[in-house]
């Protein structure tokens, strides 16, 4: 989950947005992922954005993250989130 900062515009939320999603045809260890806008603000302590991401296993996972097509999308997001709160879980 992330919230951006209050100076990105809105045309710089929606690329970040495509480019996080853009990644599921270029990351093959990468088996689903939804990311949008959270519709249950009241709740989500000042979070306004979700991405879920679903990996075969932990390498998967390790392999995503050093993925090269992944580093650039991860540093614009994080360049333009005021926080971010991530969590890693294994079913």
């Amino acid at each position: 989950m992330w919230s951006f900062k209050e100076a990105v515009p809105p045309e710089e939320r929606d690329a970040v947005l495509e480019a996080i999603r853009g990644l599921r045809a270029k990351v093959p260890s990468l088996r689903s992922l939804e990311v949008g806008e959270n519709r249950s603000p009241a709740r989500a302590h000042g979070y306004t954005h979700v991405l879920v991401e679903t990996f075969d296993d932990q390498a998967g996972l390790t392999a995503y993250s050093t993925h090269p097509e992944h580093l650039p999308v991860a540093a614009r997001m994080r360049a333009a989130a005021a926080e971010v709160l991530a969590v890693d879980l294994e079913a």
